[in-house]
């Protein structure tokens, strides 16, 4: 075999060992405990794709939490296919199933959310408030939830979102808008037709800012006078990990501070400071 092809077959083989992700667990710390608890689990497979993901009282905020959850993800080459999950403490709903479906420029056009549960029976009259294990029917049943459409630009950046069937919550129509250098400039959300918000974004060196805006009609021609209006900035390390993360409101005030640490590119901290520059939450990362 020619030397140069077998030289460029061991880098490859090299370059593919180490960009091999490694399944990991985050632990997660409350204020100034010691004492934490296991509440992220992911783990990956030969295509370094997400294949399993659990968690279990995982927090963003220190008053906002995921529901708990078991997800599983299931592939067609490179492509996600299917997602099953799992609400061990759901009191209604234990499974949920996406279905995705792609174009042949393999770009997800469609995804599809069931929810596989017991129903209250059709036949129940709602004369009281009380409902007990009587009023729900004896076997669970799977149910469309949403179908939700996607459509693209010619650059292959997506530009709609819209559920029209059915929908989770009244928001099921998105239009989104780009600028040449394929950053996200506005946001429209919509009830169908009918206008929510707008929001629109202006990019910095280090981040960016953005505001929402309910009236749509009224033009805003200078920034300090943006309603509802925030900046995020970052710090990056040379190797474009973001080391800290701030965003501020329109009078300054910090609504929220995030510290990282990373050790050969790969996060192993990251600290959660709320606006009084309060420690509230610490993640720690371990990897197999």
């Amino acid at each position: 075999m020619n030397k140069i092809l077998i030289l460029l077959l061991l880098f490859s083989s090299l370059a593919s060992c180490q960009e091999k992700k490694t399944d990991f667990k985050i632990t997660q710390f409350e204020g100034n405990e010691t004492n934490g608890r296991i509440v992220k689990k992911v783990k990956y497979n030969d295509n370094g794709q997400i294949r399993f993901e659990k968690l279990s009282g995982f927090k963003t905020t220190k008053y906002n939490s995921f529901v708990d959850v078991e997800e599983t993800n299931f592939y067609k080459d490179t492509l996600l296919i299917k997602t099953l999950r799992y609400y061990p403490n759901s009191i209604d709903s234990d499974s949920a199933r996406i279905e995705y479906k792609y174009n042949n420029k393999d770009q997800l056009i469609t995804r599809t959310h069931y929810d596989y549960k017991k129903r209250l029976k059709e036949t129940l009259e709602f004369g009281d408030c009380l409902i007990d294990s009587t009023d729900y029917e004896p076997k669970a049943t799977w149910k469309l939830r949403s179908k939700i459409n996607f459509k693209y630009d010619q650059k292959g950046r997506k530009i709609e979102y819209y559920a029209p069937e059915k929908h989770w919550d009244s928001q099921n129509h998105y239009y989104y808008e780009y600028d040449d250098k394929d950053n996200l400039i506005k946001e429209t959300s919509l009830n169908d037709d009918e206008l929510i918000w707008e929001k629109h974004f202006d990019y910095s060196e280090n981040g960016y800012d953005f505001f929402y805006n309910r009236e749509p009609n009224k033009k805003i021609e200078n920034k300090a006078d943006w309603p509802y209006y925030y900046e995020l900035r970052f710090v990056k390390d040379n190797d474009g990990n973001i080391l800290e993360e701030n965003k501020k409101g329109k009078d300054g005030t910090i609504d929220y501070r995030i510290k990282r640490e990373f050790k050969n590119n790969r996060i192993i901290k990251e600290q959660r400071y709320n606006r009084n520059n309060e420690l509230e939450l610490t993640f720690v990362y371990d990897y197999e």
